[in-house]
């Protein structure tokens, strides 16, 4: 069985806001995963990040920030120094060209989507 692009924890989006803790209903400006840490609702975000209404007011977890791999920037494929403009990811497309015995990855992605193989230009 090859890999899927499932194993980057890719998540089409839409809109600037989409995978920043500003709209994860886990806490806006403190994150229920984390203890209610202090995150930033602008740039920051992690793999346990879930689209809609923070709702949550207690801790549900005491994980730590490297725990759920959370990180300070935009993390959307539009912020991504693999994203090209026609709308393919270089690094799946690299991955599939150089070990097409283990990656079988879809190379369309979205501009606002993202994954945790995300790079800053």
């Amino acid at each position: 069985m090859k890999i899927k692009r499932d194993a980057f924890l890719y998540l089409d989006g839409d809109d600037s806001r989409f995978a920043q803790c500003g709209a994860c209903v886990f806490g806006y400006t403190h994150c229920r995963l984390m203890d209610n840490h202090a995150v930033s609702a602008e740039f920051g975000s992690c793999g346990y990040y879930i689209e809609g209404k923070s709702v949550l007011h207690l801790a549900v977890a005491k994980l730590t920030a490297r725990q759920v791999g959370y990180v300070e920037r935009r993390v959307r494929c539009e912020n991504c120094r693999f994203y090209s403009s026609t709308g393919k990811c270089q690094l799946f497309k690299h991955l599939n060209d150089v070990l097409p015995q283990f990656f079988s990855l879809d190379e369309k992605v979205e501009r606002h989507g993202c994954c945790n193989a995300q790079l800053p230009e």
